[in-house]
């Protein structure tokens, strides 16, 4: 065989070693800590430190404080003052009908305007919880769909480092063999112009983990430019379909639709507290004048007084029938929002659904054909090349078609695990923790 087929068995030995280099990630990642796992601790950092969700939390707070004061009566109003003073003397014992006056009078509501207006209040409280859960839910999804870009972004960026250090070996190689006179110019070249293409995608993969690594960080609140280590490999699939999902359960579960239902609730107490002002409200008041008795002897008794008041409502069609009119339109814009919110959130649903489908039957065919076959190829290729009927550049572009089909079986993997953290957001399902 001379010096070509130690060549041959020098690079049929690369490509082995390579091979084991591809298969010992896997199979040291049974002893790292799971993808899942790490998610997991993620998803609950960026649910302790998201500044979105803590401001969210926040007005939820906010509002919830604000329904024990909705239904409490409006303030009383206490006047003091002096009655009837001779402005010749300002003396209290001159005139029989002076006195100091001391009075405290209440407005109350019409029955049923309390208990509205803390109604409307507490519907806004449970809108805003829901609003918070929206938001918890999104950030656990967006941290779960940056994740899998950055899974999927390692296993590229590995794949081009190890497809670059078998390069490398076959431009030595190549410049040997040229070198020795059994080897061609071409091949030279060619390696080298792969080898230049290779470390300029290794630049590309380095700078889209920068940007993946960012938006986790941004999500998580750290500090810009905190580092991440290299996600596992292993990457599992939940074992069959998601499950199925209609309108109802959606609507069930889904917090946006939940806020939006709060408020339309909202509108409908807003609606019955704007006709009840056609109903006057009542203000009671009562008062206590003290005298003083007069200057040539007589005794003043002190006086008691006590009234009620209500307002008359006037101007009832341009004020009181607008002010209804005006709740109406509101509560029936708030009925379209959630008509709109649900068609989309369902739509939604379904192009999920869809998508989940098809990059599952993608991850199933790389696993059950296409890297089978791929591998059998490259097998194929070898043999060929250590009895001289298959060129080394055939032999190369067969295991770098394995390399590639991995990073795309990797892609699909990522990709299904994004859309299922996408369809589980859409649906309501919650965090995921």
């Amino acid at each position: 065989m001379g010096t070509g087929g130690n060549m041959r068995r020098v690079l049929i030995g690369l490509l082995l070693a390579c091979a084991v280099t591809v298969a010992g990630p896997r199979a040291a990642a049974a002893a790292q800590e799971s993808n899942d796992a790490v998610l997991g601790r993620l998803v609950k950092e960026a649910l302790d430190n998201n500044p979105g969700l803590e401001a969210a939390a926040k007005r939820a707070l906010a509002a919830e404080k604000a329904v024990s004061p909705a239904g409490v009566l409006p303030d009383p109003q206490i006047t003091l003052g002096a009655m009837n003073l001779p402005v010749n003397s300002f003396s209290f014992e001159q005139e029989p009908m002076t006195g100091k006056l001391v009075s405290l009078m209440q407005m109350i509501p019409f029955p049923g305007k309390l208990g509205l207006a803390e109604d409307m209040a507490r519907d806004d409280a449970a809108a805003a919880g829901f609003q918070r859960e929206e938001v918890r839910n999104q950030v656990a999804a967006m941290v779960k769909r940056a994740y899998f870009d950055l899974y999927a972004v390692d296993r590229s960026r590995e794949t081009v480092e190890q497809n670059k250090a078998l390069m490398e070996q076959f431009v030595r190689v190549a410049e040997t063999k040229y070198a020795t006179g059994s080897g061609l110019q071409q091949d030279v070249l060619r390696a080298q112009v792969e080898l230049s293409k290779l470390e300029d995608d290794l630049v590309m993969w380095s700078q889209k983990r920068l940007a993946a690594a960012a938006r986790l960080n941004a999500l998580l609140n750290r500090p810009a430019g905190s580092p991440f280590e290299i996600t596992p490999a292993e990457l599992s699939l939940p074992e069959g379909p998601p499950p199925a999902t209609s309108s109802e359960s959606v609507e069930a579960r889904r917090p946006l639709l939940l806020a939006l239902k709060e408020r339309l609730e909202k509108a409908d107490s807003a609606v019955k507290l704007a006709g009840r002002d056609y109903w006057p409200n009542f203000t009671l008041g009562a008062s206590y004048a003290q005298r003083d008795n007069l200057a040539n002897g007589a005794v003043q008794h002190d006086f008691f007084s006590a009234t009620i008041s209500l307002n008359i409502p006037l101007h009832r069609k341009r004020r009181l029938a607008a002010r209804v009119a005006e709740r109406e339109l509101d509560r029936a814009a708030v009925s379209a929002d959630y008509r709109n919110a649900l068609a989309g959130v369902m739509a939604e649903v379904d192009t999920l659904g869809a998508e989940l489908d098809r990059n599952r039957k993608r991850v199933d065919l790389f696993e059950g054909g296409i890297l089978i076959q791929a591998r059998q190829s490259l097998e194929s290729a070898q043999a060929g090349y250590q009895v001289g009927k298959v060129d080394f550049l055939t032999l190369i572009n067969n295991w770098m078609m394995v390399q590639n089909y991995e990073l795309q079986y990797f892609s699909a993997l990522a990709d299904y695990r994004k859309a299922l953290a996408a369809f589980e957001f859409a649906t309501g399902a919650g965090t995921g923790e």
